[in-house]
Formats: C-alpha cells, sequence, structure tokens
C-alpha cells in the first residue's frame, strides 16, 4: 500500500501548502504548468478556473487549487509566482491499466468488476486512494448476499511506467453459510411443506450435493418471495402480503435461519371487468383475450397472461409500445373486487432503420434476407419475433437477441437491432478417430455452413474405416434465387461392406450424383424435388441368403453362381416439411414434420418406392433449460413393376445412436436367413465310377438363422426426452443432457414364416426357432441419459442405455457415442 501513503501524505502537504503559502497580488500575463503526464494541456487550462490577464491573489488561490482537486485527476497542486508568471505544478493520479482478481470461484469475475465499478473502480480510471479502501465492503457486500461470511479480501498495487498501476485483488472465499431452518408464520391455508415446496432455496435434499440449493442466496431468496405472493394471489388472495422477513446467522456463521411473517387474506372473486382506455381494436376482441369473467376467482397470473396477449395483439398491427395493465377496485363490505383493465396503445410505430450487431463473419445480406419486417412498414411484433426465429435457425448463428429502440424526436419511428451471435460454421478435421462401433477411423473433412459470409455451405469429405470407404463433395445454395429457391447438388463415391456394419455380408461400390431443389411454399413450410443417379457394383460370396439370392434373380444373375452384379438407379425424390423449431440446433421450442417420397424409376434398374414421415416436438416446461421432446418417424418401402420387393439395401434398419440407443448398431429386425440345400452320397450310375453327390428336393433343406440383420420395410422409431439443465455449466447453447426413452422397431411386412415351416434349424444359429418378423407388435424399447455436445469437431452425442424391452437375438450396448449427429 505505498502508493496510498504517498497519495494521502501528499494531499496533506498540498492543503498545508494552499494554507501557508502567500501570493502577491499580480495580473496574471502567463500560466505555465508542470507535472502533466496524460492529462492534455487544453483539458487542463479549460478546466482552470483563471486566464491570463485576471487578477490572482491570496484570496482567489485557494479556489483554484479546490477546483483543480475536484477534478479528480490530482493529488497534489501547488501554485507558484515567478514575475507575472503563474506556475502551476500538479501531480497526477496514476490510471489503473488493468484490475486482476484471484481467488474467486462462488462469484463471476464480471459480477465483481461491476459492483467495484459501481464503488469508482475500473480498469482505465484514475486510482482514488479513497475510493479504493471501498473495494474490500463493495466485494464482501457482494459475498454476503451469496451467503460467504468469511470473507478475506487483499489488495495490492503494481507500479508501472507513465503513472499508471495495475490492481491486485486476492479473495479467500471461505465457507458458505447453509439454510438450517425455514419458517413461515401466519399461513392457515397451506402448509409449510407446501409453500415451500414452490421455493428454489431449500434446507436440503437427494441432489443438493449439485444443485447447492441449501446454500443462502439473497436474488434466490427475493425470487422466492415473489413466487410465493404469486401462489396466494393466483389463487385469489388478492390482498396477500409478506409482513417481513427475517434471516438469522447462528454464533458458528454456517447456519441460517429464515423466517417468513404473511397475511394471507381472503378469497376474492371478481364481480366485474371494465375494459377502458383509447385503444383502435373492437372491445370484444380484446374482452376474448381475458380468460377470466364476472364471478370467477381472481388470478393474477390469468390477468398476467391477459395483458401479454393484449400487448402482442396490438404489437401485430404496429403498436409496438403499447401498455396494459389491470387495476382492481376491491369492495369494502364483500371480498369482491371489479378489475379496470386499462389499454394504452400509443402511436403506432413503423420501422425507420434495421440494424444487425455482431455478424464479423456474415454477410448483412445474408441475415436481412431472413427478416420479415420491412423498412418503412409497420413494425409488427409478430414479424419482428418471426424474424428473430429465423435467424436463430441458421446452422451458423447461435443466439439472437433483438432491441426495439424509438427514433427520437419522431412520435411514430424505431429501429430494430438484431444482436446475433455467431457460432463457428467452418470444419476442419483429420487424423485418427475411434468410434466404438466403427472402430479406427482415418478421416479428413473440409465444410463451411457459412461459405464466405454468403449463407451457402460447401463441404469435402474422406473417411476411411473397418466397413466404409467414402468421399463427398456437396453444396448447397439457400437462396439460388431471390425468392428463396434453393439449391443443393452432391457427388459423391463409396465402397460399403455391409458384413461389418452387422448387416448381410457383401460389398457395393457406388459413384453418385444428386441434386435438390428447395421451394418456399410459405412461412413454414418448403416442397423439395430432387433426384439420385447412381452407377453400383455388388460383389457377394456365393450365398444361399434368401434376400441376395432374389436380388440376383431380379437382374438376371445366380448368387449361387454369380458373384459379381452391376446395376443402375435413378430415384426421384419429392419432399415437404414444416418447421416452426426456435433453433436447427438444440431446438427448446416448437415444431417440424419432414414427408419424403423416393421413387426408383425404370430409367434405372429398379423400381421402386419408400415413403417417410418423421416429426418433432419441443415443449419447453420452464425458463431454465428443462424441455420436453417427442421425437420419431414412420417409414414404409416396396417394390413396383417388374420389382417385386424393395431392394434389400433399401431397407430401414434400427439400432444406434441415431435410433434405438441400447442396441447396437442396424441390429434391429429381421435377421439373415439361409437355406442349406441338403445332399445325399448316392452309387455312381457309371459302373466303376465310385458314389456320386446329388442334391436332395427344397423339402429336405435346413435353414440357418444368422447374425446379420437384412433389415424391413417398414420402420417405426420414437424418443422420448426430458431435457434438463446440464450440471456445472452455465453457457449450455452448445451442450445438452437428458434423460430418454426410445421405442420402436424394423419388420418385414412381407415376410411368411410359414414358408419355413418343418424345416430343421442348423446348430449354429442364433436361434433355434424362426421369428416371426412381419409383426410389427415386437417393438423394442430402452431408457437412459445422453450428453450432447456441439464442439469445434462437430456434433458429439454420449449415452448410457439399458434395453426395457428386447428379443433374444438382439444385440444390446451399455455406451454408445457418435459424432455428426444432434438432435
Amino acid at each position: 500500500m505505498r502508493l496510498i501513503t504517498k497519495t494521502v501524505t501528499a494531499l496533506v502537504f498540498s492543503a498545508l501548502f494552499s494554507k501557508a503559502g502567500a501570493i502577491e497580488p499580480f495580473v496574471v500575463e502567463d500560466i505555465q504548468v508542470e507535472g502533466l503526464q496524460r492529462v492534455e494541456l487544453g483539458t487542463f487550462f479549460t478546466e482552470l478556473p483563471i486566464r491570463v490577464g485576471e487578477k490572482l491573489d491570496d484570496a482567489r488561490a485557494p479556489s483554484i487549487i479546490r477546483a483543480i482537486h475536484q477534478t479528480g485527476n490530482f493529488d497534489f497542486v501547488k501554485l507558484e509566482k515567478e514575475g507575472n508568471v503563474l506556475k502551476v505544478t500538479v501531480v497526477e493520479r496514476p490510471v489503473i491499466t488493468d484490475i486482476i482478481l484471484k481467488g474467486n470461484k462462488v462469484l463471476k469475475t464480471e459480477q465483481l468488476l461491476e459492483g467495484m465499478e459501481n464503488a469508482g473502480i475500473s480498469k482505465g480510471e484514475v486510482l482514488d486512494s479513497f475510493v479504493l479502501e471501498k473495494i474490500e465492503q463493495e466485494i464482501a457486500k457482494q459475498y454476503y448476499s451469496n451467503g460467504h461470511y468469511h470473507i478475506s479480501v487483499e489488495k495490492k498495487l503494481a507500479e508501472l511506467s507513465r503513472n499508471r498501476v495495475q490492481l491486485h485483488i486476492t479473495i479467500n472465499e471461505g465457507g458458505s453459510a447453509k439454510i438450517k431452518e425455514f419458517n413461515i408464520v401466519g399461513n392457515d391455508l397451506f402448509t409449510d411443506k407446501k409453500l415451500l415446496s414452490q421455493f428454489e432455496l431449500t434446507t436440503g435434499g437427494m441432489f443438493t450435493f449439485f444443485t447447492d440449493d441449501n446454500k443462502y442466496n439473497s436474488d434466490t431468496l427475493e425470487k422466492d418471495l415473489e413466487t410465493l405472493t404469486s401462489y396466494y394471489k393466483d389463487r385469489g388472495y388478492l390482498e396477500f402480503k409478506i409482513n417481513s422477513t427475517e434471516i438469522s446467522l447462528a454464533n458458528n456463521e454456517e447456519d441460517i435461519y429464515i423466517t417468513i411473517v404473511v397475511d394471507e387474506g381472503e378469497i376474492y372473486t371478481i364481480s366485474g371487468i371494465d375494459i377502458i382506455g383509447d385503444f383502435t381494436l373492437d372491445v370484444d376482441m380484446i374482452r376474448s383475450m381475458i380468460p377470466l369473467k364476472a364471478g370467477d376467482t381472481y388470478s393474477a397470473a390469468a390477468m398476467a397472461f391477459a395483458e401479454e396477449q393484449i400487448k402482442s395483439l396490438l404489437g401485430v398491427y404496429g403498436y409496438a409500445f403499447a401498455e396494459v395493465r389491470t387495476i382492481p377496485e376491491v369492495s369494502k363490505d364483500t371480498p369482491e373486487a371489479k378489475l379496470i383493465v386499462l389499454v394504452e396503445p400509443g402511436e403506432r410505430h413503423y420501422v425507420d432503420r434495421i440494424s444487425f450487431e455482431g455478424n464479423t463473419s456474415t454477410n448483412e445480406n445474408v441475415l436481412r434476407r431472413e427478416v420479415r419486417v420491412q423498412e418503412g412498414g409497420s413494425l409488427s411484433s409478430t414479424l419482428v419475433e418471426r424474424s428473430k426465429i429465423r435467424l436463430q435457425r441458421l446452422p451458423y448463428i447461435e443466439n439472437v437477441q433483438v432491441e426495439t429502440i424509438k427514433k427520437e424526436g419522431t412520435t411514430d419511428r424505431a429501429d430494430v437491432m438484431f444482436k446475433v451471435k455467431e457460432r463457428s460454421a467452418a470444419q476442419i478435421s483429420g487424423g485418427l478417430g475411434y468410434n466404438d462401433f466403427y472402430g479406427m477411423t482415418v478421416n479428413g473433412e473440409l465444410s463451411h455452413s457459412n461459405f464466405l459470409g454468403s449463407g451457402n455451405s460447401v463441404g469435402l469429405a474422406l473417411n476411411i474405416n473397418k466397413a466404409i470407404k467414402s468421399a463427398r463433395l456437396n453444396y448447397t445454395d439457400n437462396y439460388f434465387t431471390q425468392d428463396g429457391i434453393g439449391l443443393s447438388t452432391s457427388l459423391n463415391y463409396s465402397e460399403t461392406d455391409y458384413g461389418k456394419l452387422n448387416l448381410v455380408a457383401q460389398s457395393m461400390d457406388t459413384l453418385g450424383l444428386g441434386s435438390t431443389v428447395y421451394i418456399p411454399m410459405g412461412e413454414y413450410s418448403t416442397f423439395s424435388l430432387g433426384f439420385n443417379a447412381s452407377k453400383n457394383t455388388i460383389t457377394s460370396p456365393i450365398t444361399n441368403t434368401q434376400r441376395v439370392i432374389d436380388f440376383f434373380d431380379l437382374l438376371g444373375y445366380d448368387a449361387r453362381l454369380d458373384s459379381v452384379v452391376d446395376f443402375d438407379n435413378f430415384s426421384v425424390n419429392l419432399g415437404y416439411s414444416i418447421n416452426s423449431l426456435n433453433r436447427s440446433i438444440f431446438p427448446s421450442n416448437g415444431s417440424r414434420h419432414r414427408y419424403g417420397l423416393e421413387v426408383g424409376t425404370d430409367v434405372g434398374d429398379l423400381e421402386f418406392y419408400k415413403a417417410t414421415y418423421d416429426y418433432d416436438y419441443y415443449f419447453p416446461l420452464s425458463d431454465n433449460g428443462w424441455i420436453f421432446s417427442i421425437r420419431g418417424g414412420l417409414g414404409y418401402g416396396d417394390g413396383y413393376g417388374d420389382t417385386e420387393d424393395l431392394p434389400y439395401f433399401q431397407n430401414f434398419y434400427g439400432g444406434g445412436s441415431s435410433s434405438l440407443r441400447g442396441f447396437e448398431t442396424n441390429t434391429v429386425g429381421p435377421r439373415d436367413l439361409q437355406r442349406v440345400r441338403s445332399t445325399q452320397s448316392v452309387p455312381s450310375p457309371i459302373p466303376g465310377a465310385g458314389n456320386t453327390t446329388i442334391v436332395l428336393p427344397s423339402e429336405y433343406d435346413s435353414l440357418y438363422i444368422g447374425r446379420y440383420s437384412v433389415g424391413g420395410n417398414a420402420r417405426f422409431l420414437n424418443s422420448f426426452e426430458l431435457i434438463f439443465p446440464t450440471p456445472f455449466i452455465e453457457d449450455t447453447s452448445n451442450v445438452r443432457t437428458s434423460f430418454f426413452v426410445d421405442v420402436g422397431n424394423v419388420w418385414d411386412t412381407k415376410f411368411d414364416p410359414a414358408k419355413f415351416q418343418g424345416l430343421s434349424i442348423e446348430p449354429n444359429s442364433i436361434l433355434p426357432f424362426v421369428p416371426d418378423y412381419s409383426d410389427y407388435k415386437d417393438y423394442r424399447a430402452s431408457y437412459g441419459i445422453s450428453l450432447q455436445w456441439y464442439s469445434a469437431m462437430g456434433p458429439l452425442q454420449f449415452s448410457l442405455s439399458r434395453p426395457l424391452k428386447s428379443e433374444p437375438y438382439d444385440d444390446t450396448e451399455t455406451f454408445t457415442f457418435s459424432i455428426g449427429q444432434t438432435f
């Protein structure tokens, strides 16, 4: 504290000089200043209360010194006369270049710095030695309000060149005081247990070890008291009030006792509702927004809801700054109240200017084309909110805040400011990785969902693992035309070993080209039309698998003799989506419905169709991150024309982190069935040729049930999730945790177990019987906990799960993780 001592000493000597020094009266012909370092000379002269040509004497000198001191920039001021020249010597106060906090874990550094700023201490400010002493009081005050009463603060100043200092503050937080007991006095209608169950603060419970809900916090207590008041007033107790709140700290300074004294009052009914004000809408329309009527029990929550609904209604028509408030007129004789709803729409406002802040990577026109309000148009709150949601749904935008600012000098104009927080749109990765299903992976990917700030996405990916070798190039222009029509094109090549994906053992090489046009049909809906053309080669070992045999036969090959088949596929894709989700990544509200139809045409070698329907619902349960979601989908496919069945490699599959967690990837549903031909050795009809082997008729075949999945032509999947705030993580915009229950099944509608009746089962089969793979009721279910993280590498998902319902031949797993899949 050497600098503080020096500063105080300088002030004392300055005061003594101002009293003891004597100046002979004279007319100032010039003024010279010494000691200025950071204060500009012009600024100093502006604040100096004497000018050249004025007279200076002993009576005026003290007021000049005081005026210079009052600027707050100087610790020492001295006036001297040299001839007719006034010489002013000053010692500047140092400037705080940085404030370094250490030891604070309970309170954020930003929170402490804000409190210090209120006390006059902040970075870039002049150091006031007297205010500096208030730092400990301000920090202690903040900690006391959070239940920490053993706080100690150590301050140090590090002097730097050019009259600058660093302020170092070390905090010893000590332990926190815990709530030992809650007492509510005056409650006859509801028990303490019932009322306290509404509070965030508690005396401790099962999950207190990570919620810390028994640690005293004054802000949380204030919220709990507001909750208590709302609890009563929402149930008709219009005149409920909290008379006092007493907080007692035990002698050990570790236990806190809280006593709340309440006056419940009587339950009130509504005698009538009057709507008054200078409103422009039909009064009956406004009245329809109020869920209460005469004779109903009063409810503050219902009236608060009505006020917001009326303001929203007015906002639709441009009355962006409308005020609506309810004034209860309480009867003196009976427990009744007349409600006066005062509606003040104010001036209808129009948009003067739309601006954006925070878009360091994204071109402004990319954001502006998502905005539904227009400059010069009506300031509709509905369109402003819709603009916010559209911006939030961009994959490269993490969060959006909107400010509506009245235009100065006008009564009907306002500016709209969209403050966006961008998320990383570029992903560059490469090297070695490991996945619990695919094993070791070598990959390289370059992708950008906001290429050059244009809002377009481009991607180039290479991937090699135990089952797949692939390369993909894709480009999407979301605004291919000014009308909002989008275009997506992709080129891909892959070599897939299905046997290593828990599917029928074979490999398929594919070279494909696809393109899709997206046409907006409304604010929430989009129609898509596209095609996909591919050249394919299937290589399969000589096999008895019925699915493969049937497919080879369709193309004029015999799977028992041929191992390679080439075919072309040309399919047309139709889609329709309705999307009201508030975000594209980690949505918290809204729904999405996607309908899809893929039709393989006779331009290629296969004729088939696949129809799918997928849905997502998100229901926010609270403002602090509790959300309930339902996700799922249906799928059905079949062949047509010359293709009798859906080609087996187009089948649906289930299991894994993207569908049924708790079951290994692609293992839910029908398994590989092989008819094994029986043979018998008989004497050769050729004399001397010995015995020969003959193949017996098909009724003597045996059946092998393998572990590989062949999928099915029908599927349903459902996932129910309770999303909750991630413990120990404050910013949950990129992290999400949930409890989940997954339910679903994959089946073959054309499977007939009677076709295999009477056949013996091979001893090395996974089952001693043939399941009915056509039974959709053989669903699977699992439950568990999931963590999703949108990291710099891409979306990551980790799940711990257990099956609730499974079949004997299912392959289950407890832990799964995936990269590139989000919900």
